[in-house]
This record gives C-alpha cells, sequence and structure tokens, in this order.
C-alpha cells in the first residue's frame, strides 16, 4: 500500500510540474480519428471564450462586423470531451449563424492541437454573445448518426468602437 501511495504521489508531482504531458498535449498534432471525444477551442479556451471584432462606432442593435486578425480555432482530443467524432476522422467549426442568414464559413480539422486562424472575413455581430459549434459533420450536411457535437459559448467584444 505504501508503495501505491509513493508512485501516485510521485505521478502527481510530475503531472503538476508538467513534466507528463496533459491528454489533450499529448495529442499534439495527431490525426483526427472515427470513434474518439474532442473538445473545441476559440482563441484557446473552451469557456467563456471572446472574440474580437472590429465595427467602429457604436455596437448596439443588430450590427455585425469582421472579425479581428490573429484568433484562432482549434480542436483537442480529450477522452471525456463533449463532442465525438462518431464515424468520421475530421472535425469543422463555425460561428453559429442567425436564423435566415447564409450559410457560414467553417474551418476544417483534420489533427488535433493545431489552430487555424479565424478568417478576418467572417461577419459577427458587433457586441453581445455568440456560439461556436465543433462537429465532425458539415453544417446542414446529411449525416449517419454517432457523432456529437461541442458548443463553445463566446463573447464578442468589439475594440474598434
Amino acid at each position: 500500500m505504501r508503495r501505491v501511495v509513493q508512485i501516485s504521489v510521485m505521478c502527481l508531482a510530475l503531472a503538476i510540474t508538467g513534466a507528463v504531458p496533459l491528454a489533450s498535449e499529448a495529442s499534439a498534432g495527431a490525426p483526427i480519428k472515427a470513434g474518439q471525444h474532442f473538445l473545441g477551442l476559440v482563441n484557446g479556451t473552451h469557456k467563456a471564450a471572446v472574440v474580437k471584432t472590429v465595427c467602429p462606432g457604436p455596437a448596439g442593435g443588430k450590427r455585425t462586423g469582421p472579425v479581428a486578425g490573429k484568433q484562432t480555432m482549434s480542436v483537442v482530443h480529450n477522452r471525456k470531451g463533449h463532442g465525438y467524432t462518431g464515424l468520421f476522422s475530421s472535425v469543422y467549426a463555425w460561428f453559429q449563424p442567425v436564423t435566415g442568414g447564409a450559410a457560414p464559413t467553417q474551418l476544417h480539422f483534420e489533427r488535433y492541437s493545431t489552430p487555424k486562424s479565424i478568417p478576418t472575413s467572417i461577419q459577427v455581430p458587433c457586441g453581445g454573445t455568440g456560439t461556436v459549434v465543433f462537429s465532425s459533420c458539415p453544417y446542414l450536411a446529411p449525416c449517419a448518426a454517432g457523432w456529437v457535437t461541442d458548443v463553445v459559448k463566446v463573447k464578442f467584444e468589439n475594440i474598434a468602437a
């Protein structure tokens, strides 16, 4: 029993110091495969993500504007992530459009922990909140059963106001 406790303490110490990679870091650059759980990241975070917009003037109403540059999305492998690839071996990400809006621009991920730049051509609300959807099934595609989306809630922050 004493030996088990010693080994557990050593493993915990190594994990805390960063000597042992976390599950998402261990799969950096690894291909996305069928039957895996994942998490989507917006600007490196899964919770309370901030997306900067460039909307000169007040951000009130239903105004939209471009996403500011140097922002990213990525997908990390996680044993208990919210998303599930099902039968598919890649993940798509997009800003959830308003009802009746145009189809969104999608980013396509084939590898874990490989950030992609959010195109500045994407139009989003100048302020307020929104959702980024991460799915192994492309936007509005008829897909086989088994996949589960992951959703990241975002706050739009106007840097040009």
